[in-house]
């Protein structure tokens, strides 16, 4: 979501949530300050194109090393 801009304005708040939305179904949370998720998703909407692996890689990284389980109640 935060490459392909499929909106106008607001991709990059768009995809967070959406992040924390798909963590939240696995009951997972990201301990993370607001500064270093804005950080995060800057980087990653600004990465080249072509870094695309690399990038998923990293995503991934990112969230494994900040992911918490978050017992919730549905």
């Amino acid at each position: 979501m935060i490459k392909n801009y499929p909106f106008q304005n607001g991709n990059k708040r768009i995809a967070i949530t959406t992040l924390m939305y798909a963590l939240y179904k696995e009951s997972l949370w990201v301990k993370v300050s607001n500064q270093e998720l804005y950080n995060f998703a800057v980087w990653v909407a600004e990465s080249p194109r072509n870094a695309k692996d690399e990038m998923l890689k990293y995503i991934a990284k990112f969230i494994k090393n900040h992911s918490i389980p978050w017992d919730r109640e549905d």
